[in-house]
């Protein structure tokens, strides 16, 4: 590899060689990744549960209705962590708030296309796409979003607290 196309590369950050990590350890919560902000560590947390809710139902092939009324859940419980958190990001002024409320929109923008294929599904099990889609879709929301993404403006607050000489940079809930 030449170093021009060395350096035009994306730095990698994150877990790293996923497939020796099992579904379950790829969800798993962990103080590895809050943001240390308590309502959006208790959001995150729960996203986390649903996504390992939605992942055993997955790997057991189970109802379909089940995950679609999951796929449901997850979309509303999203919108509202999403709202929250671009709010917060707002008044910490964190400077990448437009691609990150991007990113968001993308991702609810990539459920609905979801939502849509499993709502035109039949009744029955789960069995290849769109159940496949969706999985996919969750391990990009936990590994993905939330411990890249989200981990990025946890690093920008900690900076701003400590410019700032405070314990954190997070308003009061």
């Amino acid at each position: 590899m030449s170093s021009s196309s060395h350096r035009s590369m994306a730095p990698v950050s994150g877990l790293h060689n996923l497939s020796e990590f099992s579904l379950k350890q790829l969800v798993a919560w962990g103080d590895h990744l809050k943001v240390h902000q308590p309502q959006i560590d208790a959001q995150h947390e729960a996203i986390f549960k649903l996504a390992l809710e939605i992942a055993h139902i997955w790997q057991d092939r189970g109802d379909l209705e089940e995950l679609k009324a999951l796929a449901e859940r997850l979309s509303k419980i999203l919108v509202a962590h999403f709202r929250y958190e671009e709010q917060l990001l707002t008044e910490i002024g964190y400077p990448e708030l437009a691609a990150h409320k991007a990113e968001h929109q993308q991702m609810l923008d990539e459920l609905q296309v979801i939502l849509d294929r499993l709502h035109q599904s039949k009744s029955g099990t789960i069995a290849g796409e769109p159940g496949l889609a969706f999985q996919n879709y969750v391990l990009g929301l936990t590994v993905g979003h939330i411990f890249n993404s989200d981990m990025d403006y946890c690093l920008y607050a900690r900076k701003a607290a400590k410019e700032h000489e405070q314990e954190q940079v997070w308003p009061a809930s």
